[in-house]
């Protein structure tokens, strides 16, 4: 069954927030951080697609028509959309699959504007190494491609390095982080997509994922 979920409506406005100094962009230090070094540089100026600017955490429209059906209600509740991940309205979000207290400790999930679902990264230091990630526009793994399109990428790898001792993944590491994530997340969640009747499209498109990452889509037998 083919996935036709938008996760942003169509019309929804972007929101920019405009706070006194002393309000913060979220509950999530980690992200606060980031907020604060895109404010100094810019939004699109040191990764493709990503930014928080013109983007309010955790406001539940950006999850469409969802956030109007009654029946996902669980699901809006254990979504925390974060950041824009493209122009096109696809977010990037938490996954709240238990209760505990450090946010930043969840699951990244990429939501995207037609249907496109996986799991991208295990926690948010781990997604913020791969931010400054996008080998589509690297001729032939040239990371000067990068530096040319996005002038402030080498400022966001300093302030990585500064903040979280990380850097980014060579392609062999990228690659591992992901399937990393799929492997430990991506099952629970196209299993618990599936609960929703409206996202059963999505959760298959999810197996196929798991297919693809040779992870077998329901537990191995004991």
């Amino acid at each position: 069954m083919a996935a036709s979920v938008q996760w942003i409506h169509p019309d929804a406005p972007l929101f920019r927030t405009v706070a006194l100094m002393t309000d913060a962009y979220s509950p999530i230090p980690e992200l606060n951080l980031l907020k604060e070094f895109e404010e100094r540089v810019g939004a699109h100026r040191y990764a493709d697609g990503f930014s928080l600017l013109n983007f309010e955490y955790n406001r539940k429209d950006h999850l469409g028509s969802s956030s109007r059906n009654p029946d996902d209600a669980e699901l809006i509740d254990r979504l925390i959309p974060f950041a824009e991940a493209t122009a096109g309205g696809s977010v990037w979000a938490l996954w709240r699959h238990d209760d505990r207290s450090d946010l930043a400790a969840l699951p990244v999930v990429f939501l995207g504007d037609e249907g496109d679902t996986w799991v991208h990264a295990r926690d948010l230091r781990e997604f913020f190494r791969l931010i400054p990630v996008n080998r589509e526009f690297m001729d032939e793994g040239e990371e000067e491609d990068l530096d040319r399109l996005f002038p402030d990428r080498q400022q966001y790898l300093a302030w990585l390095h500064r903040h979280f001792g990380l850097t980014a993944p060579d392609e062999e590491e990228e690659a591992a982080l992901i399937e990393a994530a799929m492997g430990e997340y991506g099952r629970p969640f196209a299993a618990w997509l599936r609960r929703f009747p409206s996202h059963e499209g999505v959760a298959e498109e999810m197996t196929g994922l798991l297919e693809d990452y040779g992870i077998p889509s329901s537990p191995e037998p004991a």
